[in-house]
């Protein structure tokens, strides 16, 4: 900018600025003192992200400046003649922590109370908590999170969570309710209970609600049932009640996929090589992703968890770990006529109990690596169902071995 342009935009800075607050309506009774707190709550959140903000307050003077004509001449035009200038956005509505657990309270049922009550607001979530205890005395502390999810978790395969009990009910609008009974420790069915609801509404906004009996989280040494049952928690989550908390998550304008996992097989294609490698028996409770199945495999004596990990370009990564160390006394290594590395191991479960995984880790030389692992049980955590897994570890070999694994 020329010297002589540059003293004149400074010298109609103050001047448009002191114009454009003279014209801006008196500030609503009561707004400095809810800044304030707002601000103090989340006053870390934006230390973090002043990069950010600097970023936003230099495009709101922008369009200050572009509105009083200061930015005229050497500047960005605030008109170009002929052009109709674009309308003002609509902005979604400003949801505070404190709204949502006024909202959160307002539900729980009138017959008992509500203690430690705490709500806050971040980018893109929404949270709230608080103890609610009975007409009886018991209690039990609820956590509730509103956010925009790409996708919901839904019921969580046996797999991962041995001792869970979960449904689902589709509505007519597209959205989809989770009821699930389950544990705070998922590895323990006699431990603190933990319910929960996942909501999500058609455009992809998740309510996640969940309930622990006796208090707060990690509390009680041995499980009560909440207060609150599952369809109560339902009822919660699905109140009219969090329309404006919904409205301010609005869906970014524009929101680009996320990147694919190359080179490894798709979900559809994990089930189906792994099915077709299994021997005749029973296969139950699927759960698929790109380059991960699970299954539970029966052959009529027993429950088995078989599992298939397929990842590319993992040989830097495991450089080191395709040798058996002392701390796995049961193991065996080699190297192929082809390069490829292929690691066999015996273990106990890592999640405790008597269940024991049997697993043939290998690593082609172009960096594919196929684990294929199998529990004597429906679930690493879960009870033993027989007293060895039901494949061999030579069959493991030869499954992780097969070429159909490759993206």
């Amino acid at each position: 900018m020329p010297a002589d342009a540059h003293d004149a935009f400074e010298r109609r800075l103050p001047a448009a600025l002191d114009d454009t607050a003279q014209a801006l309506p008196p500030l609503p009774p009561g707004l400095l003192e809810r800044a304030a707190r707002s601000g103090r709550r989340r006053r870390m959140w934006r230390a973090a992200q002043v990069g950010g903000g600097a970023v936003l307050t230099v495009a709101a003077l922008g369009g200050v400046l572009a509105g009083t004509g200061v930015l005229g001449g050497t500047g960005t035009p605030a008109a170009v003649p002929g052009r109709t200038a674009p309308a003002p956005t609509s902005l979604a509505p400003y949801v505070s922590g404190d709204d949502v657990a006024a909202t959160l309270r307002s539900l729980m049922p009138k017959s008992g109370t509500v203690s430690r009550v705490s709500g806050e607001q971040r980018p893109g979530s929404l949270s709230a908590e608080l103890v609610h205890t009975g007409a009886r005395g018991t209690s039990s502390q609820l956590d509730l999170t509103i956010s925009r999810q790409p996708q919901a978790d839904g019921c969580l395969p046996v797999e991962a969570r041995p001792y869970d009990t979960c449904t689902k009910k589709r509505y007519p609008d597209g959205s989809v309710l989770y009821s699930t009974k389950s544990f705070t420790y998922p590895n323990n069915p006699d431990g603190q209970r933990r319910w929960y609801v996942e909501y999500v509404t058609a455009d992809g906004v998740q309510l996640f609600l969940e309930e622990f009996g006796g208090g707060g989280e990690k509390e009680p040494a041995s499980g009560v049932d909440p207060v609150l049952s599952l369809d109560r928690l339902g009822a919660v989550v699905r109140s009219p009640a969090w329309r404006t908390a919904l409205a301010s998550l609005a869906a970014p304008a524009d929101t680009e996929p996320a990147p694919a996992r190359s080179g490894v097989p798709a979900t559809g294609r994990m089930g189906s090589v792994l099915t077709a490698l299994l021997p005749k028996g029973r296969i139950s409770d699927v759960n698929s992703s790109p380059g991960l199945v699970q299954v539970v495999y029966d052959d009529g004596h027993g429950k088995n968890m078989v599992e298939v990990d397929v990842q590319a370009d993992r040989n830097e990564a495991l450089a080191e770990e395709m040798s058996c160390g002392k701390d796995q006394p049961i193991c065996h290594s080699e190297v192929l006529a082809d390069g490829t590395r292929v690691k066999t191991t015996r273990s106990p479960s890592e999640k405790g109990g008597d269940a024991v995984v049997w697993q043939v880790d290998t690593l082609r030389r172009d960096g594919l690596r196929v684990l294929v692992r199998e529990v004597n049980s429906y679930a690493e955590a879960g009870p033993v169902t027989r007293p060895m897994p039901a494949l061999s570890l030579e069959r493991l070999r030869t499954m992780a071995l097969d070429r159909r694994w490759r993206g």
